[in-house]
């Protein structure tokens, strides 16, 4: 989803670039807007906070992920110290 004040931003900023948009007014504004909305909308965008809250998550799961491979390999050692304990005797 699409924040509006970033849809508001940008078709104001169309608008000025336009000079027929400063005599139309409001309408072509609303015009844009809703273009513009209509056009993001099929783009399946995330908003900022969205996309935060999802790099916090897989950072999160980054880190256990790293944890969990650190407890593999230390298991991992200590069974081959037990292979090679049971090999001595």
């Amino acid at each position: 989803m699409i924040d509006k004040r970033f849809l508001e931003e940008l078709s104001q900023q169309i608008s000025r670039l336009l000079p027929q948009a400063e005599a139309a007014g409001e309408d072509i504004k609303n015009t844009v807007s809703s273009a513009l909305q209509k056009g993001f909308s099929k783009l399946d965008l995330l908003t900022r906070e969205e996309f935060d809250a999802q790099s916090a998550a897989l950072a999160r799961a980054q880190e256990q992920i790293n944890r969990l491979q650190a407890d593999i390999a230390a298991l991992e050692a200590q069974l081959d110290a037990l292979e090679k304990k049971q090999q001595e005797l």
